[in-house]
């Protein structure tokens, strides 16, 4: 009986704790739905969501308003080739708007959709409002900064005169810089500007033709519609201004031809004047032959101050294989005074290795290798070829040090 009640107890405990935390979980749940992290429904923000598409909206069709009127002043100004653009962007906004309007009206009249009905109209609302004022509001500065530059059209022509007038003035020297051009250097290194005076004279009466007809429709009221006159009379000063400048650039870029080659002309004299020492000074007849006919390659570059970079080009050429001569001239010199030195020491190996070996005695392996030693230092003694002296005196080495070898093996 005990038992049975022990087991009654025991299930009416774990009843009550899963009651309770069944209301735990039920409780954090709604307690979580009412927090901000709650999942949204389809009705939740939806007056938020409302009340920000009717200010869009208001606020887009005040907008639109305020462009028509200024539409229709900017085609008074402008006229409506000008304002062509401007008056496409403000329909396209127009019809935006308009289409807000109907779905605001679906969402009004008397059969009232769904809540997630609901949401996806407002914000097609939201959408159509942006981009409709997004335009109008890019055209208004645009057309604010137009406005502007033609109030300030007097301004702008007169400093546009002014340069016209001190461009002008640059074509006389600009003329005299190319004539001393043509008459220093060849005539395909101008022929890119030979025109550029009469070329900018021409663009330069162009300007003021423009900036004339500009200054005769400016209004007393600061009304004026003058900016592409004076937008045509800039272009035409900046081509002229370019082709002036081009002739300067010129001359700067061929003076300092000029002076490179002068410059290398001075040093190649000082090449040459060391590519003869060592053409006399040569270690063997090849190098000299070398040398000689990097000398040759020099002398005959005609240099033509006419066409600098072209002389610069090809005397830089020929010194270039000079260069390449008196380097092979000085590596071969190196190595033959590093051959002679250690000649020296070479043959005094030689001559004792051959002494010791002799007097090992030996066979006729032995003696072989000798005798071929003893050869062999003769042909050092008598090379003239520090190079080739060297060599003989250490095969001279090595032979007499196998006679011993094979010496002291047949003794054994």
């Amino acid at each position: 009986m005990f038992a049975d009640m022990a087991r009654g107890v025991a299930v009416a405990g774990v009843t009550v704790a899963v009651i309770v935390a069944a209301v735990l979980v039920l409780g954090i749940v709604l307690l979580f739905r009412r927090r901000d992290g709650a999942q949204p429904t389809s009705a939740s923000g939806i007056e938020q969501l409302t009340t920000t598409a009717n200010v869009a909206l208001v606020r887009a069709d005040e907008s639109l308003a305020s462009a028509q009127d200024e539409l229709g002043f900017a085609i008074a100004q402008f006229g409506e080739e000008r304002t062509l653009e401007f008056a496409t962007a403000v329909a396209s906004a127009s019809e935006d708007i308009t289409a807000a309007f109907r779905i605001k009206q679906q969402l009004d009249d008397a059969y009232p959709e769904s809540s997630q009905k609901r949401r996806e109209l407002t914000l097609q609302v939201v959408a159509l409002v942006g981009s409709a004022q997004k335009v109008l509001d890019s055209r208004e500065s645009e057309f604010a900064s137009l406005r502007s530059s033609e109030a300030n059209a007097p301004a702008a022509i007169a400093s546009l005169r002014t340069r016209i007038a001190d461009a002008t003035s640059r074509i006389p020297r600009t003329q005299e810089a190319l004539a001393q051009l043509a008459a220093g250097f060849a005539p395909n290194l101008i022929a890119s500007v030979s025109d550029a005076p009469a070329a900018a004279a021409e663009q330069l009466a162009a300007a003021t033709a423009a900036a004339g007809a500009a200054e005769a429709r400016v209004s007393p009221s600061g009304v004026n519609s003058v900016a592409a006159e004076v937008a045509a009379s800039e272009r035409a000063l900046r081509g002229a201004i370019q082709r002036l400048d081009a002739v300067d650039a010129m001359a700067r870029d061929l003076a300092a031809s000029s002076a490179a080659l002068e410059r290398l002309s001075a040093s190649t004299a000082t090449d040459l004047a060391e590519a003869r020492e060592a053409r006399d000074a040569a270690p063997d007849p090849q190098t000299q032959a070398g040398i000689i006919a990097a000398i040759a390659g020099v002398e005959r570059v005609v240099v033509d101050k006419r066409d600098p970079s072209a002389s610069i080009d090809r005397l830089g050429a020929a010194v270039s294989a000079l260069d390449t001569a008196l380097a092979s001239a000085r590596n071969q010199a190196s190595r033959l005074s590093h051959a002679r030195t250690a000649l020296e020491g070479a043959l005094v190996s030689a001559r004792s290795q051959i002494a010791v070996a002799q007097s090992a005695g030996g066979g006729a392996d032995a003696r072989t290798r000798l005798t071929e030693a003893k050869r062999q230092l003769m042909l050092a003694e008598s090379e003239s070829d520090p190079v080739e002296a060297l060599d003989a005196a250490r095969r001279a080495v090595t032979h007499a040090r196998d006679a011993e070898a094979l010496a002291l093996y047949r003794s054994l």
